[in-house]
C-alpha cells in the first residue's frame, strides 16, 4: 500500500498490516471486509461513541416507526460539547448488555439499510483535507486484515455515503450563522431550537403547523405545502430557517403558542 506512515508488517513480512498508524488519500487503495466470520464481527458496535446526524435520527426514526421525540428518548443521548455551544446526538448504548448498540443482534444490525452515517463510513475516518485514517487497529478489527481494496469513494458509493452531503445540505452553515446572545435563559432557548428543528422533526411539524410560525415568518403557500408531508423538506427548509430567517423574539412568541397551551 503506498505512503503508509510507520510501516508495520506481517508475520509474513511481505505487507504493511493497517491500523490507527495507517493515513492514505482518497485516491489510494486500502484493505478492508466485514463479514460474520470475523472473528470480531459485532464488536465494533460496543462501548463506543456512534454520534448521529439529523438525516441518521430520522431515518433511524422512520425505519423503527417511530416519531422523532421518541426515538431520541428511547435511543440517544444528547450532550453538549464542552458543556456550551449546540448539542450532538449520540446512541444511548446498552448498560445491560456490556455497552453494546441497542440495534445489534447475534447476527448484525438490526436496522443495517438505515444505519447511520458512521456506522456506513467506519473503519475509515476522516482526518483532513483528502485525507483519511482508520478508527481501529487490526487487533480489534479483523476485516482490516482481508485482501478486499477499495478507494475512499469506492467505498462511499458500496456503503450508500454519496447522497448525504445533498439531503443535509445547509446544516453546517447554522453553527456559524446562529449567534448566541450571552444570556443563559436566551442561550437556552437558541439550543432548543437548533435541537428541535435538526432532530426533533415531528416537533418542529408542530411547531410550524399549530402555530402562526407560517404567517410570522412569510412562508410561501407553496413552502408551506411542500413541507407539510415531505420530512426531507421540512429538514431542509428548517437549515435554512435557523442559518437565515432566525428570530429570537418571533421564535419564543410561536414556542409559547404551540408548546405553553
Amino acid at each position: 500500500m503506498n505512503q503508509i506512515t510507520n510501516r508495520r508488517l506481517t508475520i509474513d513480512d511481505r505487507r504493511p498490516i493497517q491500523g490507527r498508524h495507517t493515513e492514505f488519500t482518497g485516491e489510494q487503495k486500502f484493505r478492508f471486509l466485514c463479514h460474520e466470520k470475523l472473528a470480531c464481527f459485532n464488536r465494533c458496535c460496543r462501548d463506543i461513541n456512534i454520534f448521529l446526524s439529523p438525516y441518521d435520527v430520522l431515518r433511524m426514526s422512520r425505519k423503527l416507526g417511530l416519531q422523532t421525540g421518541d426515538f431520541l428518548d428511547r435511543y440517544t443521548t444528547r450532550l453538549l460539547p464542552g458543556g456550551a455551544g449546540f448539542p450532538v446526538v449520540l446512541i444511548k448504548m446498552r448498560e445491560d448488555a456490556d455497552l453494546g448498540c441497542p440495534f445489534v443482534t447475534e447476527g448484525g444490525c438490526s436496522i443495517y439499510d438505515e444505519r447511520p452515517w458512521s456506522c456506513r463510513m467506519a473503519p475509515v475516518e476522516i482526518r483532513g483535507e483528502n485525507k483519511y485514517g482508520f478508527a481501529f487497529d487490526s487487533n480489534h478489527c479483523r476485516g482490516l486484515l482481508e485482501d478486499r481494496e477499495w478507494t475512499v469513494a469506492e467505498w462511499m458509493k458500496n456503503q450508500g455515503i454519496e447522497g448525504y452531503a445533498k439531503l443535509e445540505k445547509g446544516f453546517a452553515p447554522i453553527q456559524t450563522r446562529l449567534r448566541f446572545t450571552g444570556l443563559s435563559s436566551l442561550d437556552e432557548h437558541i439550543r432548543e431550537m437548533f435541537f428541535m428543528v435538526c432532530y426533533d422533526l415531528d416537533r418542529f411539524r408542530r411547531y410550524v403547523f399549530e402555530s402562526s410560525f407560517l404567517r410570522t415568518f412569510a412562508v410561501s403557500d407553496e413552502t408551506a405545502g411542500s413541507i407539510k408531508h415531505d420530512d426531507l423538506a421540512l429538514l431542509q427548509y428548517g437549515f435554512k430557517w435557523l442559518a437565515g430567517d432566525f428570530d429570537l423574539r418571533k421564535s419564543m412568541t410561536v414556542r409559547d403558542e404551540v408548546f405553553n397551551k
